[in-house]
């Protein structure tokens, strides 16, 4: 270590050397030093998520859209912008297309995606906190796919990376945001009035967040009982109604007709009850007639066909569940860009 100081005075060589040996600490002060530092990485602020819709502002939602399609008429725009970073997938719920688009997305933007099933995994074992904490040691970025939202609000507290919400049982962001580039892409803008018939759920949820940052309208129609979360609504102000009567009157005033299932998992178990309450619910051809002919139906898929839809309804001309499923994959590689970049 002291070569190069060979040339110089042996009193000046010894003063050089004794002031290296006080500067070098000992194991112990070694050792409080690290843990003083990872005590204050461990508490530092948590890094943005995307958990809600109302996780970002209105302008950086709109700026997530207009870079859905570029990503969507430029397969080439931004590869590769991801390189040497790594996004985990973890699936409590079974899933097609937040894997595929997610697991794709990634690997398209250079990112090294690792899929784990939260049923072969030691989520099923340790406590959240810790694996979470664990997992974030790894990657730069969790998308976890679970059953109930606090989980993901545990996850994101005990992460160093973002945490983006797959879908959970309140929200449904990603979706939401693949929906109103699908409808930007359709109608050249979000100012649109749009209508959503059934289960007030995690779905029904995120588009009434997603209307309010878009300045679209809303009309939700769904049976006494299953209405969305009434804070939820509240928030939505003016922009956003309630009924719990179909009505030829919103059809005709929908731009756009969005549907989902009556049953999502983990409510098996209500199949025959919800069955009964949803019936008179159904969007059938003879519904979408009284919409106007550019009016378009949505679904989030996957669909069930001869219950919440007719399968006319969702293989007609009026349909754009396909592209809705393929803007997954563009509008969630802008997110992942917004928060890795």
């Amino acid at each position: 270590m002291m070569a190069q100081y060979a040339n110089i005075p042996p009193f000046f060589s010894l003063f050089l050397r004794s002031l290296l040996e006080l500067n070098t600490p000992t194991p112990h002060q070694q050792a409080h030093r690290f843990l003083e530092s990872e005590w204050g990485r461990r508490h530092a602020p948590h890094p943005p998520g995307f958990l809600t819709v109302r996780d970002v502002t209105a302008s950086v939602w709109m700026l997530l859209l207009e870079e859905g399609i570029r990503f969507k008429t430029n397969p080439t725009y931004r590869a590769g912008a991801l390189e040497g970073q790594s996004v985990a997938l973890l699936f409590q719920k079974t899933s097609t297309r937040t894997r595929c688009s997610f697991e794709i997305g990634s690997a398209e933007l250079g990112a090294v995606p690792v899929v784990i099933d939260w049923r072969s995994s030691n989520f099923t074992l340790s406590a959240l906190e810790d694996e979470s904490a664990v997992l974030s040691r790894y990657c730069d970025l969790i998308v976890a796919r679970v059953y109930h939202h606090s989980d993901l609000v545990t996850m994101q507290q005990h992460s160093r990376v973002p945490v983006v919400n797959g879908l959970c049982d309140l929200h449904h962001p990603c979706q939401a945001l693949a929906d109103m580039m699908t409808i930007r892409c359709v109608f050249g803008t979000c100012d649109v009035n749009l209508l959503y018939v059934g289960d007030g759920n995690n779905v029904c949820h995120s588009l009434i967040q997603a209307t309010v940052l878009t300045g679209a309208r809303m009309r939700v129609i769904t049976p006494p009982h299953h209405a969305p979360d009434p804070a939820i609504l509240a928030a939505a102000g003016d922009r956003v109604s309630l009924s719990h009567t179909m009505s030829d009157e919103a059809f005709a005033w929908a731009d756009a007709v969005y549907t989902d299932t009556w049953v999502s998992m983990g409510q098996e178990d209500q199949s025959e009850a919800r069955m009964a309450t949803f019936m008179s619910y159904q969007v059938s051809a003879e519904w979408m007639a009284k919409a106007p002919a550019h009016a378009v139906f949505m679904h989030c898929l996957p669909a069930h066909r001869g219950m919440e839809v007719t399968a006319d309804v969702l293989d007609g001309r009026q349909s754009i569940v396909l592209d809705q499923a393929e803007n997954r994959k563009h509008a969630q590689k802008a997110l992942l860009c917004h928060l890795l970049t």
